[in-house]
């Protein structure tokens, strides 16, 4: 299954938080043998959100959408994915119920009105036809809208919710791991990234159903590789031939001493 990530958050575009949900979905999708075609961040804007969440749309079969859900003004995203399907917002009944259970329950206790009982039931508001998507903490916003060729899941900001919501909610329902998991391979090698482009280059066009990704770091240069298992594999053992190939010549090591010396040991 292809699936896109859409992260609302002027405080991520700020630099104020880390973005880590996109981090932790990707993740999880890698591991039940799904993939992460697309990922964006966007502002706390109705427009900006609906317009990603159509292009990520266009391009995946589920929409995660995070961020966005409380009880403030610049909590703007179920707005931003209405408009993204054409839908109007109205209450989601299951989400309505709890939110007023509290405001009883606060009321009873002699707080009526601390809460900021508007501000709380604008958290039930949600698109037209969104289902809730229960878990084991009672109060967590996350719906699910289905929007045919699409699934739009929406997911809260904090992080620990996020996982929450996925593990029970999401997971056992739309990513049953019946996906082919991608085979793996890491390594490294100390001559600078550029030496093997070429043959990185290769090995992509004669495989290119494998992601391949070079990442140059202060003293080496890693290498991941991640796709079909026999085409990954391929892949690696191709690169890793050029690699030795050089690393056990006199030219290459030659060449690694000028490298090392001119990185300063």
């Amino acid at each position: 299954m292809d699936a896109a990530a859409v992260i609302v958050g002027d405080e991520i575009l700020a630099g104020h938080v880390h973005d880590a949900n996109t981090y932790f979905i990707a993740g999880r999708l890698a591991e039940l043998g799904h993939r992460m075609r697309r990922a964006v961040v966007v502002a706390d804007d109705p427009e900006a959100i609906a317009n990603e969440v159509r292009r990520a749309r266009a391009e995946a079969s589920i929409v995660f959408v995070c961020g966005g859900l409380g009880t403030t003004h610049d909590d703007r995203t179920m707005e931003g994915v209405a408009l993204a399907v054409g839908r109007g917002l109205e209450p989601c009944a299951p989400l309505a119920a709890m939110i007023e259970s509290l405001i009883d329950s606060a009321a009873e206790a002699g707080f009526d009105g601390s809460l900021g009982s508007d501000a709380l039931r604008k958290m039930a508001l949600a698109p037209s036809g969104a289902e809730l998507l229960e878990t084991t903490w009672r109060f967590v916003p996350a719906v699910v809208i289905d929007d045919p060729p699409a699934t739009i899941v929406v997911l809260p900001g904090p992080p620990s919710q996020v996982e929450r919501v996925f593990a029970e909610a999401v997971e056992p329902r739309y990513l049953d791991g019946t996906g082919e998991v991608p085979s793996r391979h890491e390594f490294t090698h100390a001559f600078p990234e550029s030496t093997f482009a070429d043959v990185l280059e290769r090995a992509a066009r004669a495989h290119p159903s494998v992601s391949i990704g070079s990442y140059p770091q202060a003293d080496h240069t890693l290498i991941r590789i991640s796709g079909p298992q026999a085409d990954a594999r391929s892949a690696a053992e191709r690169i890793r031939a050029a690699i030795d190939e050089l690393a056990g010549s006199e030219r290459g090591r030659a060449f690694l001493a000028f490298v090392r010396a001119r990185r300063g040991g």
